[in-house]
């Protein structure tokens, strides 16, 4: 993502390994344009990013996949790994999990959320994940 702002010319061209997720874009741009952000809107501006790029911000990115038939996939992207949950939409029973670990290059392809060694891993990304509602707890972190 590409964001630019005249304002702040003395970040231009800087990057940010900030974890950014679509709900910030409207915030963002309503901030930016001085409208203010409504109260029902669920992410963050990313003002403060542009301000200070290397600021410390969300710990984790999320979203929503369907599945056909009865499967929601909950997915959640950290600075290391991408874990998604598939679960069922009537029971809340989780029917699969993905682990994958970005560190090892930019395509992560093998799933890791079965192997022994990773199960605190797995255990902890649960957790934060939450069935799909963890994004509210980290929904205003960083502003």
């Amino acid at each position: 993502m590409i964001l630019a702002d005249p304002d702040f010319s003395a970040t231009a061209g800087r990057a940010s390994r900030a974890l950014v997720e679509f709900v910030d874009i409207y915030p963002t741009l309503a901030e930016l344009c001085g409208l203010g952000v409504p109260p029902h809107c669920e992410g963050t501006s990313m003002r403060s990013l542009l301000e200070e790029p290397d600021r410390k911000w969300k710990p984790a990115a999320f979203s929503q996949y369907p599945r056909r038939g009865a499967y929601m996939g909950y997915s959640m992207r950290t600075e290391r790994y991408r874990y998604t949950e598939w679960i069922h939409r009537e029971t809340g029973e989780i029917a699969a999990r993905e682990l994958y670990d970005h560190s090892a290059g930019p395509i992560a392809a093998r799933n890791l959320a079965a192997e022994p060694e990773m199960q605190e891993t797995v255990r902890r990304l649960s957790a934060m994940l939450d069935k799909g509602k963890g994004w509210r707890r980290f929904q205003k972190i960083g502003t």
